[in-house]
């Protein structure tokens, strides 16, 4: 089981990890800012690496 992994949507780096038991997505290329990083367990519901994964996938074809 994978406990991060790193990929490219929307020309952006990203990399969702686990931490503490939640999932999280840090946008690699920002430094700081409201949404470098974001709590996919909060927003989405993710419980694992893979379904924080496609919720980052989901939320960027919804919205650009």
């Amino acid at each position: 089981m994978s406990r991060s992994r790193v990929f490219k949507v929307a020309s952006e780096s990203h990399k969702v990890f686990e931490k503490d038991g939640d999932i999280y997505v840090d946008h690699v290329e920002k430094h700081g800012g409201k949404w470098d990083k974001i709590n996919l367990t909060e927003k989405s519901g993710a419980k694992t690496v893979a379904q924080g994964v496609q919720a980052v996938k989901d939320w960027h074809r919804k919205n650009g």
